[in-house]
């Protein structure tokens, strides 16, 4: 959310911050003041910025748990933008990621994308939950024109620099978290 609209396909680290709500502003002033903080006290950091995160023990309402709930509860779910796009991240993948940047002397100063490094598109998770839960009544509007547009993460910087490997595209995920849910396969 700290990028804002997305200007290239792929937003790299270096991707221009131009947060459009409320959420990325707040994100990007909490990389802001720890930066400015470390940095006067001399104490070394990593930002990590992840994205759509997803599983177990992931309690934040994010549109994948709001998606899961509903499908479950066999209640229509609302997909605003039919295109729309995100580099969605599953638990145990940020958790790796987490772990790699507070043990490894290169991640000293630095700011990562955290992700799967491919985005999905909103479409394609209800497609993949639909194959464990069955038939899911779906409304497609128009994309909220407040959201920025998203779509892919760079991670080339945490794999050179962290040796990040992320190992839970979409469909190994979501079939990982429902699991957990004790959801058996429809």
């Amino acid at each position: 959310m700290v990028y804002g609209n997305f200007q290239k396909k792929i937003a790299d680290e270096d991707h221009p911050l131009n947060p459009k709500e409320i959420y990325g502003t707040m994100k990007l002033s909490g990389e802001i003041v720890t930066r400015g903080l470390c940095n006067f006290y001399s104490i070394p950091f990593s930002i990590i910025r992840p994205s759509a995160v997803y599983g177990p023990t992931d309690m934040n309402k994010r549109v994948s748990q709001i998606f899961i709930d509903k499908a479950l509860l066999k209640k229509k779910i609302i997909v605003n933008g039919k295109d729309e796009s995100l580099d969605f991240t599953y638990v145990d993948d940020l958790a790796q990621g987490i772990v790699l940047a507070t043990t490894n002397l290169n991640s000293t100063n630095e700011t990562f994308n955290i992700t799967f490094g491919k985005s999905r598109k909103l479409l394609d998770f209800i497609k993949i939950l639909s194959k464990f839960v069955g038939k899911i009544d779906i409304e497609i509007k128009e994309r909220d024109s407040f959201r920025p547009k998203r779509g892919t993460l760079g991670i080339k910087k945490a794999r050179k620099l962290l040796n990040y490997v992320p190992k839970f595209p979409l469909e190994k995920g979501i079939k990982k978290y429902l699991e957990f849910l004790k959801i058996k396969k429809h």
